[in-house]
């Protein structure tokens, strides 16, 4: 699709984009719409199923027991018990020895994986993959600040940045800001971090009990070998994906030509809207692979959502909305 061959033919035109793609990709203007509508929203975008181990004291429930704060249950007693949590008043009825074991609380975080890679800096309608990615991530952000979780992040660009849970406006900035960046054209056949390596790093690195946001195109990924990290990150975390597409790559246009740039060709490729054939192919092609994605996230217990870059951020927002939740 772009590469940097088209940074260089706008900037050698003097085009009024080639200013434009080294702006930020939200405006202050368009950050602070998006910061008041998700304020707005009457339902949460992230759902804590799993159990947390993250250093902070919450609400949630965590996989520690034993001494916590809320009471569990009571178990038959076991050599190494603590006198002073053994229930002296179910032994007075029963005659037998039990434990009573509390859970505590933690505060789970919220950890947005988002690509920023060459494919995801792509569009033909509205705004580019990325921009609509970093419009996602950050409302994300922005309302678990909201409810005090701490946030998290993985950005992919070229080369993989980390960013551990903090909580806190000020805190939370750098994510912000790295999720933001302008993002130029790269070309395809830069080293980039594979997705699957990625998400192994994930495996490795995280507290379990995260609500875990996955925004890519997913093209990389390979449906055979993801599905065991894919499975293991699901036993671990709650996860959402959002995959994020641009119409052209849904769909051949029909009614228009296409001037596409490939890295490995010394020229663009002007692709006919006329030829059928090719637009079967690929139709067929798409198809397949986008069936085959589906099932590899839904058979891990992944909810996977589709947005284009013809859609606001607004109107992603809201196919989020919770099936039972009214208004």
């Amino acid at each position: 699709m772009l590469s940097g061959k088209l940074s260089r033919w706008l900037d050698a035109w003097g085009s009024p984009h080639a200013g434009a793609i080294r702006a930020p990709l939200l405006d202050a203007a368009r950050r602070l719409e998006l910061q008041n509508h998700v304020q707005s929203l009457a339902w949460s975008l992230t759902d804590f199923q799993g159990q947390a181990t993250q250093p902070l004291f919450g609400d949630a429930p965590s996989t520690f027991r034993g001494k916590g704060l809320d009471f569990e249950e009571n178990r038959a007693y076991q050599p190494g018990d603590e006198p002073r949590l053994l229930n002296w008043r179910l032994y007075a009825r029963t005659g037998e020895l039990y434990t009573r074991v509390f859970r505590e609380e933690r505060r789970p975080c919220l950890f947005l994986l988002v690509d920023r890679r060459a494919g995801m800096r792509f569009a033909t309608r509205r705004q580019l993959k990325v921009t609509l990615a970093a419009g996602l991530a950050c409302c994300h952000a922005w309302q678990a600040q909201q409810h005090a979780f701490p946030v998290g992040g993985l950005i992919l660009n070229p080369e993989a940045r980390w960013f551990e849970p903090v909580m806190g406006e000020t805190a939370m900035e750098p994510l912000i800001q790295s999720l933001l960046d302008p993002c130029p054209p790269l070309a395809f056949q830069d080293d980039q971090p594979p997705l699957e390596e990625i998400l192994q790093l994930l495996l490795q690195r995280l507290s379990p009990g995260c609500f875990l946001l996955l925004l890519s195109d997913f093209s990389d990924l390979d449906v055979d070998s993801a599905a065991s990290v894919l499975h293991q990150l699901s036993k671990a975390h709650s996860i959402r994906a959002i995959q994020i597409l641009d119409p052209v790559e849904q769909e051949l246009p029909d009614d228009a030509d296409l001037l596409l740039d490939d890295p490995a060709a010394p020229d663009p490729i002007l692709f006919s809207g006329g030829d059928s054939a090719l637009r079967r192919d690929y139709a067929e092609v798409f198809s397949a692979r986008q069936a085959a994605l589906t099932a590899c996230f839904s058979g891990n217990g992944i909810p996977l959502h589709v947005c284009t870059t013809r859609d606001s951020v607004e109107a992603c927002l809201d196919m989020l909305r919770p099936v039972n939740h009214v208004g």
